[in-house]
């Protein structure tokens, strides 16, 4: 019987599930869950989870009794969107007290209206987006069900070795020989997969509680952010057009760049923007 500490993650199949899968490998005994698509990585017990699923949820939970579950399985749009990101979570939070598990929970800058930025842990979530809204109500029920837990808020999550969902985009865009309009007027933080991922392995053997602001030491638009990610690939940038959210008409939290000084106190695992991170891997 395994010696090391048991570890369940939902959404492994998920970008940042996946690399949380394979850091955690040689110090966790982990179990991790797929919904439609179970990558080959191996080391770990793989399991199909639907955490719509509450008897699902439970009875996989009552399996493996983990010492910790990281939950990242969401969804960021769709008719599903509250069953998977509030109900899912309930689901999980309930399996977790269950069992005695400790549990981290991913949140969102974009929960906030981006009215202002900088945001701390103690401001209250002010959503004006479907996803948002729907993280938000995530938060507020495990305030109320399981207030022990670890709430990580993030930004947007990029990496390199395999490439993240916005840089995809992007190119795929591209290929097609289309326009890609990214915001000038819109700022986050974004975070590195990989330093996500340690942030929250550190976590998961630490006796925090409550939410926590993990993200990226650099402030970006998206515009900013856009470009970096594509010069890195060594992309053409003439397709690139900077663009207006508000002259759009949409309706954006334009500034959610969150404050991570706490964080930066707690964890040993540094925080560096995207520029330092491109530096590295360059």
């Amino acid at each position: 019987m395994s010696e090391r500490p048991r570890l369940l993650v939902t959404g492994g199949s998920g970008y940042l599930g996946q690399r949380l899968v394979r850091r955690a490998q040689g110090h966790w005994d982990v179990t991790t869950t797929y919904l439609s698509h179970q990558p080959l990585i191996p080391g770990c017990r793989w399991t199909k989870l639907d955490v719509r699923d509450a008897k699902g949820v439970l009875r996989l939970f009552e399996q493996v009794v983990p010492q910790v579950v990281i939950h990242t399985a969401a969804h960021r749009s769709g008719e599903d969107l509250e069953r998977v990101n509030i109900d899912g979570t309930r689901h999980v939070a309930l399996a977790a007290l269950q069992v005695g598990a400790r549990m981290i929970h991913l949140s969102t800058d974009i929960l906030f209206d981006g009215q202002r930025g900088n945001y701390v842990e103690s401001d209250p979530p002010s959503p004006i987006i479907p996803y948002g809204r729907s993280k938000a109500d995530a938060e507020t029920l495990l305030a109320e069900l399981m207030p022990q837990a670890i709430v990580v808020r993030t930004s947007l999550i990029y990496g390199f070795d395999l490439l993240d969902r916005h840089t995809n985009w992007m190119l795929d865009m591209l290929r097609q020989g289309q326009p890609v309009r990214l915001f000038t007027d819109e700022c986050r933080c974004p975070i590195w997969v990989e330093t996500l991922a340690a942030a929250l392995l550190e976590l998961a053997a630490l006796e925090y509680v409550g939410v926590l602001h993990v993200a990226g030491g650099q402030a970006l638009n998206r515009y900013e952010f856009g470009t970096r990610l594509l010069c890195f690939q060594g992309t053409d940038l003439s397709g690139i057009v900077p663009t207006l959210a508000a002259a759009l008409g949409l309706q954006r939290p334009l500034d959610c760049t969150l404050d991570t000084t706490k964080a930066r106190r707690l964890l040993k695992t540094p925080l560096p923007g995207v520029d330092e991170v491109i530096v590295r891997q360059g």
